[in-house]
């Protein structure tokens, strides 16, 4: 009896741990960084962003929950190097790490926290230029096609227990992505660009729990992020751009996981400044317009971005 009633009492202090789940899947948010067109011929251009993600409302379905007992504050670097080999073709690579804190109280009163941090996974993309600006031509269409290996560590345990999934740094899955990106200059007037990038990324299976056991596949995630950019006579531009995301539920096997999967839209508005002809630095905010989730689920509150960007002319391996 006494036994029983410990098991109850500890699954009453500790059940909100389980629940809901977060609407990140696991692994840092490489689509959403895919921001950078193409390169030119020979131009090495290198991006390095650091992202800051608060999560703490929780949603069932569209509908807004008060709850204050959960946070989540993850934090993603991502470098990523690209180089134009030719006119058309370039070659873009994504690096990443992460930093997840996540915080819950439990119906005593004591917090559960939990960090995890390790470097994630690792996307590489080959960019093809089907219409390339110039003097006279200020549009821009290109697309591309890739894939994410799991570099990623995605089995860390605390007490000989797997942590959950979306606190992993990687997602132990092998991915083929799709990515096209979208520009026109001079809408009314030459300082304004109107921009498109979309993604999507086709999940593999994680066979975490062994295996002879069914795969773990993170649901597909699709990103279209549209919006206007205004360049002024100064050292700044201004960027006010929509993001819409989507993903599919995850699966165990053939089984779909709960409380996984949704709609998100966010707007972003941001600031370039161009620091040097070749180096220019974007600052930008993320704030959730539209929420329906599947379940329960924990989603972003808000997150900020900063952004270094630098590009070099190379010819035979010597800068110019």
């Amino acid at each position: 009896m006494r036994i029983a009633i410990f098991i109850i009492l500890l699954y009453l202090t500790f059940a909100k741990i389980v629940l809901p789940q977060a609407c990140c899947t696991a692994g840092t948010p490489l689509l959403s960084s895919l921001e950078m067109s193409a390169s030119s011929k020979g131009i090495l251009s290198l991006g390095l962003s650091t992202k800051y993600n608060s999560l703490t409302n929780v949603y069932n379905g569209s509908l807004f929950l008060e709850d204050q007992e959960r946070e989540r504050i993850s934090q993603s670097y991502i470098l990523e190097i690209t180089y134009g080999f030719s006119k058309r073709v370039s070659f873009s690579a994504l690096l990443s790490f992460m930093h997840q804190t996540r915080k819950i109280q439990t119906i005593i009163n004591l917090n559960n926290v939990l960090n995890v941090k390790g470097f994630g996974d690792a996307l590489f993309l080959v960019k093809y230029n089907l219409i390339t600006t110039d003097l006279f031509n200020r549009t821009e269409l290109t697309i591309g096609t890739g894939i994410k290996l799991p570099f990623g560590k995605s089995s860390i345990s605390q007490n000989s227990i797997f942590l959950p999934a979306d606190m992993q740094p990687g997602t132990g899955s092998i991915d083929g992505l799709l990515w096209l990106y979208f520009s026109q200059g001079n809408i009314f007037t030459p300082q304004i660009t109107v921009l498109a990038n979309s993604s999507y990324r086709i999940n593999g299976s994680n066979k975490r729990f062994g295996i002879n056991q069914s795969g773990y596949k993170f649901g597909n995630e699709f990103i279209f992020t549209t919006g206007l950019t205004y360049s002024t006579d100064t050292f700044l531009d201004v960027t006010l751009l929509t993001r819409f995301r989507n993903t599919s539920a995850d699966k165990f096997g053939s089984d779909e996981i709960p409380n996984t999967g949704g709609n998100w839209m966010f707007l972003l508005p941001g600031f370039n400044v161009k620091i040097t002809n070749e180096f220019t630095a974007r600052i930008s905010g993320e704030f959730p317009i539209y929420t329906n989730v599947s379940g329960t689920q924990l989603t972003t509150t808000f997150s900020t971005s900063i952004s270094l960007y630098y590009s070099i002319k190379i010819i035979n391996g010597l800068e110019l």
